[in-house]
């Protein structure tokens, strides 16, 4: 590999390197850059699979928590993003109250 840090030029091979990235909006992607893709359109976890995610991704809290924040951001139109975010700022000791807290002061502080 030679690498010119003067002109910013990098040449190198890269061999069996398989690239995967992922978009919300196409559309927001330059045409050659989407022509080096395969599209694959993933369909919306059920309301049943959400919970279950929610445990796998939560792996760090109690089950039953997982599964209750699961609930609680599906029944909000949340996503996946949502409950690791809200996962990392639950403790041992909290309940549902304390855990819808956490909720709505997301939703109403948050990006969303």
């Amino acid at each position: 590999m030679k690498v010119d840090q003067k002109n910013l030029q990098l040449d190198f091979t890269i061999k069996n390197a398989k690239v995967f990235a992922s978009a919300n909006d196409l559309n927001k992607l330059s045409a050659p850059l989407r022509s080096r893709f395969r599209r694959l359109h993933l369909p919306k976890y059920t309301r049943d699979q959400f919970p279950e995610i929610a445990v796998k991704v939560c792996h760090s809290i109690p089950q039953e928590t997982a599964l209750l924040i699961g609930q609680e951001v599906w029944n909000q139109k949340g996503d996946i993003r949502d409950i690791i975010s809200i996962s990392k700022l639950v403790q041992k000791r909290d309940g549902p109250d304390e855990i819808a807290e956490i909720i709505n002061t997301m939703r109403k502080y948050g990006d969303g």
